[in-house]
């Protein structure tokens, strides 16, 4: 499965001291794009006439990161449809492998013209397999 380790700076932060929200979701943001792009760059997706959108995002927070935590993002497709598909991704402080937030990203392909599309089948091959800790 994926990871990618990201560090938490103050500018990350709210006014409360923890990262918020927005914050997360662009770290989610981040590490799916550092699964993608050793095989695809994003010249290739404007190329293809084909293009994932978020549809649903379901995110569960567990515990607080603050400035000068690394933490942990685990990304992985978590199913497929026909016009879709779903990544899980959780994030974990590295330092006590906590997890702070869990998430599910459900995107619809679609083409030009916003209609829906068929995801296609080598796109299958660009995520890694989301696995479930033993």
């Amino acid at each position: 499965m994926h990871e990618i380790t990201i560090h938490v700076y103050p500018t990350d932060c709210d006014m409360l001291g923890h990262v918020n929200h927005a914050t997360m979701i662009t770290f989610l943001e981040h590490a799916r794009w550092a699964m993608l792009e050793p095989r695809m760059t994003v010249h290739d997706w404007f190329r293809s006439g084909v293009w994932p959108v978020v549809r649903h995002v379901d995110i569960s927070y567990r515990a607080q990161a603050t400035p000068g935590d690394d933490l942990t993002v685990r990304s992985g497709l978590a199913g497929t449809g026909n016009t879709s598909f779903s990544l899980r991704q959780d994030v974990r402080r590295a330092a006590d492998e906590r997890v702070v937030a869990e998430a599910t990203i459900a995107f619809v392909c679609i083409d030009r013209g916003g209609q829906p599309v068929p995801m296609p089948a080598e796109w299958k091959t660009l995520f890694s397999a989301w696995r479930d800790e033993p």
